[in-house]
């Protein structure tokens, strides 16, 4: 039988009870046995309380007190608890396909992978303007089933276990608060060696609040995943030639979304805010190009 722990870091948000409904009802496939371990990060053990109050008789749910505030320290202690040979992170705002588990371990069996990166689809509010649909603004986009990554997220991302353990792989508690922490860490493990693809089919869906529906927020938030990129990388070969590449390919990026941008504005508001979000992306990667401090865009809950 093989073992699969679901790792969640929660606050005890509401949304957890969506997310643990949907993992009762995955089928995690033939020969495979699926638990959840949840990281309460909450400082009154809310997370914990909520689990409590739940039942899902085939789905067991095993929570560890953490209570930190740092989304680093929640995730290294969801690695040290886990057991099992893979591990499958997924947040307490997400729900998932009843194949979703299958999917990802289908697309692990023909790639050789030690990790696979998965689509978190957002689910907009019915207010939601019909530009910013169209722009969908909130999905990233990691590729076609098979495609090659350098890094991954924590959201929809199964991961082989034996190879963290291996090479000692962290979350870094200095972005625990920041973000940007699981950027740095599959950075690393790709550096390490390990396969990393992206799958289109194993879907996840993540409730989207009015609060990211905001403009500057998520602006901010596309140079803040920039700017974690570039550090990360910087991290890996932080050489001049680096520098000048990297902050050459960036300028150019960026130069091209800003004309696109004002191209398409006068008849497509969501192409043209894409690409302001473009260029915001690249701006952040300056921002580590000249190693400026990686900005917080609020105050993290997971």
């Amino acid at each position: 039988m093989e073992r699969v722990v679901v790792a969640i870091a929660s606050v005890g948000r509401p949304s957890l009870v969506r997310t643990l409904q949907s993992l009762s009802e995955a089928d995690p496939g033939a020969g495979r046995d699926l638990t959840v371990l949840i990281a309460d990060d909450s400082p009154d053990g809310a997370a914990t309380r909520l689990v409590d109050s739940l039942k899902f008789p085939d789905l067991p749910v095993t929570c560890i007190p953490v209570a930190a505030g740092n989304i680093s320290i929640a995730r290294n202690a969801l690695l040290d608890a886990a057991d099992s040979d893979w591990l499958v992170f997924i947040d307490d705002d997400e729900w998932v396909q009843p194949d979703w588990l299958i999917r990802l371990f289908d697309c692990r069996d023909e790639f050789g992978a030690d990790v696979v990166v998965g689509p978190v689809l957002p689910a907009y509010p019915e207010h939601t303007p019909k530009w910013l649909l169209k722009a969908n603004p909130l999905y990233a986009d990691w590729g076609h089933r098979g495609k090659r990554l350098r890094t991954g997220r924590g959201g929809n991302t199964l991961v082989h276990m034996p190879f963290v353990r291996r090479h000692c792989l962290r979350f870094d508690p200095v972005l625990g608060r920041s973000g940007g922490e699981d950027t740095a860490f599959f950075t690393q493990a790709a550096k390490l060696g390990a396969v990393i693809v992206a799958t289109d089919d194993a879907i996840v869906h993540e409730s989207v609040p009015d609060e990211r529906l905001n403009p500057r927020y998520i602006l901010r938030r596309a140079v803040r995943s920039g700017q974690s990129y570039g550090l990360s990388h910087k991290a890996q070969s932080d050489s001049p030639l680096w520098h000048m590449t990297f902050g050459f390919e960036a300028v150019a990026k960026c130069a091209v979304a800003i004309f696109l941008a004002a191209i398409y504005r006068p008849f497509d508001r969501g192409k043209s805010f894409r690409m302001q979000q473009k260029s915001a992306l690249n701006l952040g990667k300056l921002r580590a190009v000249f190693g400026l401090p990686l900005a917080q865009l609020y105050a993290r809950q997971h």
